[in-house]
């Protein structure tokens, strides 16, 4: 449970509200250990701080300054959070707004009486550099893998990584899901230090026995349709038989009351 300094940027405005970070474990050397947790609330990445004695027991504060020592801005509520990257994009962004307003509270100062005769030209030369605001589409790029995160993503796969190949269920999907990282972070690192993804064993014996097992059930379903048609086709015929049946009764019975 960590307050919020009263000297935070304007994301961080509200100095009084109480911050909780998610206590998780983490894979460091050859066993695990426990770290707080941060979510960007923009990209989703995740970023750790381990749970150190001093962040434990010391000022409620400590905890926030350990993140923005490693670039994150931490907001008054967890959708304030930013990582580095669009803690970055952020700043770039408000600072091509300020710049863009400027220059366009100075125009009106330069136009003289000559410039009116184009103003509907100049108006369009103008209007037209909002198709400049490319940087936008920067937010929806992936953000960027810190120091910090390679470390964690190198510890976790010295776990569950071998003889060029994952072990047990392990996938990169697997792990980034574990970590909470994007899975081509995972990738970027295993092709890095490990090697490739492989084959995994038992993805291998499930894909093999799924292979059999809808072989199997293919080969079912359509002795099991055979059977329902000629069951259907005895069933008709059963109730053929049964109405000549009676037709030849009523015959009989006919034949009794009128020849004796």
């Amino acid at each position: 449970m960590t307050r919020l300094p009263s000297q935070t940027a304007p994301a961080q405005a509200d100095a009084q509200h109480i911050r909780h970070f998610e206590r998780t474990g983490i894979a460091s050397g050859s066993g695990r250990i426990t770290a707080l947790r941060i979510v960007c609330g923009c990209c989703e990445a995740a970023g750790y701080v381990p749970a150190t004695a001093a962040l434990r027991q010391g000022e409620p504060e400590a905890a926030i300054a350990a993140f923005g020592a490693h670039g994150w801005l931490v907001g008054a509520t967890p959708a304030e959070d930013r990582c580095p990257a669009c803690s970055r994009r952020s700043s770039s962004d408000r600072k091509q707004t300020t710049k863009g307003a400027g220059t366009m509270a100075a125009g009106p100062r330069k136009t003289t009486a000559k410039a009116k005769v184009a103003g509907a030209k100049a108006t369009a030369i103008t209007a037209s550099p909002t198709v400049s605001e490319a940087p936008g589409i920067q937010a929806d790029l992936p953000p960027q893998m810190g120091r910090d995160d390679r470390r964690i993503i190198m510890e976790k796969l010295d776990d569950v990584y071998g003889d060029n190949a994952y072990g047990g269920s392990w996938t990169d999907t697997t792990v980034a899901r574990d970590l909470n990282v994007p899975r081509a972070w995972v990738s970027e690192v295993r092709e890095a230090f490990f090697g490739p993804e492989g084959s995994n064993p038992l993805l291998d014996r499930y894909g093999e026995e799924k292979e059999a097992f809808e072989r199997l059930h293919a080969g079912f379903m359509a002795a099991r349709k055979s059977h329902c048609e000629e069951h259907e086709r005895l069933l008709k015929m059963a109730m053929d038989i049964s109405k000549k049946a009676d037709e030849i009764n009523r015959l009989g019975k006919r034949v009794e009351r009128e020849l004796g």
